[in-house]
């Protein structure tokens, strides 16, 4: 009887390794400081509020007419600085949680 539930026989079990895997991360062979990130995340930020205020007075000199790609802009700049705000709220509160844990 060949139907949907025969049970066929048992299969031998796959090896299983004890433990989990090791992945080994890849990094890039020219490593960044945490500065140089930094930097890097501001120049970003300062480029985005750029690019915002070039394209509000190119609307408002009447070189574009296209007013949803202004406030894209103005939102990308608005949110990209608001996110570079409560990262550096966040180093600052745990720097101070840091301070004040006795050694």
């Amino acid at each position: 009887m060949n139907g949907p539930f025969e049970i066929q026989g048992f299969q031998q079990p796959r090896e299983v390794e004890p433990g989990p895997r090791r992945q080994e991360l890849r990094t890039p062979e020219t490593r960044d400081s945490f500065a140089d990130m930094l930097t890097r995340a501001v120049g970003s930020v300062d480029q985005t509020m750029k690019t915002s205020e070039q394209s509000i007075q190119d609307f408002a000199a009447g070189k574009t007419e296209n007013v949803h790609e202004v406030m894209i802009n103005m939102q990308r700049a608005q949110l990209s600085f608001q996110l570079m705000v409560e990262m550096r709220n966040k180093a600052i509160e745990t720097y101070q949680e840091i301070s004040r844990m006795q050694i």
